[in-house]
């Protein structure tokens, strides 16, 4: 994962710790443990490494990925300054390259780009994706959340999976399918992007623990599930923690509360007391890699050609939206691992 920053989250680290190594590319160091303590940088990373490969821990398995089993490589990109250098991207694919074979690496997940409107392989961080590529590496990016923006490096790499978003208005009918409003064109080297659609909104991300968010939520879920009794009694000391008024409650105005409880719920995107709805192809993007995943553990001698190739031919399209915006159309699990076990029942 090359993200912004990470912690060591409990749907990563619990029951069984899966973080190989974290990698830090702007200090050009490395360690066993990833930190323990969030600060601002790091809620991006932990939330597309918990969409990849979370098991839901904190959820009792409720909010898991596709890959909860997955091992993991974590590679800090963000700086003190709060930008991802292009040379953080470069140097975290680089040693990427470097260590692939030592850690076993087959997916790269990139959740991140370069400022730099380069669509060419001139541009290091679009060659060092080529370059894994080429290594036998799958490298999956986010296409971006601006559909009046150019593709940026290292969505524009020609090798790179690149998965623009999809909205399912959070129902199971396809028929609710629309498009979410994510980057989409044809590159400076012929290449259209995005090669595929997946789930960009809707979708369940933890919190930070211990943050002022988390405490919120908490807070805020333990007074839904009070009495009236109890949470007349008990609301002057949550209220603060809730980020409610501090207005004295009594049996009067107690649907007005449990009103402003469910508003405030409602309107800071919170599931749970540990999680909330996130959005953005930063997030289409690790579902797709967590669905690499399962391929390369039902076939690990698949290329990253035959990954891409499988993906995009099991791939639904979206009727009445442009090819250009949508790639092959939206991701199929059930599709994509069901046509590699055919090919190994008929390769045996």
């Amino acid at each position: 994962m090359i993200d912004s920053d990470f912690i060591a989250h409990p749907d990563l680290v619990q029951p069984v710790n899966r973080i190989a190594r974290y990698v830090d590319a702007v200090e050009q160091t490395e360690s066993a443990t990833a930190p323990l303590t969030a600060a601002a940088r790091h809620w991006h990373g932990t939330m597309t490494a918990c969409t990849a490969a979370g098991n839901g821990y904190r959820s009792r398995g409720l909010y898991t990925s596709l890959a909860p089993d997955a091992k993991l490589i974590l590679i800090r990109t963000m700086n003190e300054a709060g930008r991802v250098p292009t040379s953080c991207i470069t140097w975290a694919l680089e040693w990427i390259r470097d260590n692939a074979a030592t850690y076993g690496i087959r997916v790269v997940n990139i959740s991140v780009y370069a400022d730099e409107i380069d669509q060419t392989l001139d541009h290091p961080v679009n060659a060092a994706v080529e370059e894994l590529v080429h290594q036998g590496i799958v490298v999956v990016t986010a296409a971006g959340n601006n559909p009046l923006a150019p593709i940026r490096p290292p969505a524009a790499a020609p090798g790179a999976i690149t998965v623009g978003g999809l909205d399912d208005r959070n129902t199971m009918t396809d028929r609710d399918n629309h498009l979410y409003p994510s980057t989409f064109g044809t590159t400076a080297l012929g290449i259209q992007k995005p090669e595929l659609i997946a789930p960009a909104i809707w979708l369940a991300g933890p919190l930070m623990p211990e943050s002022p968010q988390q405490r919120m939520a908490s807070a805020l879920f333990a007074m839904d599930a009070l009495d009236d009794d109890l949470l007349v009694e008990l609301a002057p000391r949550l209220v603060i923690s809730a980020g409610l008024s501090t207005t004295a409650w009594d049996v009067s105005t107690l649907p007005h509360l449990r009103q402003l409880i469910a508003d405030t719920i409602r309107s800071e995107q919170l599931v749970s007391p540990f999680y909330k709805l996130v959005d953005g192809t930063s997030f289409a993007a690790p579902i797709v890699s967590s669905i690499v995943a399962q391929l390369l553990a039902h076939d690990e001698s698949l290329t990253p050609e035959h990954v891409k190739t499988i993906l995009m031919e099991t791939a639904r399209p979206l009727p009445e939206v442009d090819p250009e915006r949508q790639g092959a159309g939206m991701v199929d699990q059930p599709g994509a691992v069901a046509r590699v076990l055919r090919s190994r029942s008929f390769a045996g």
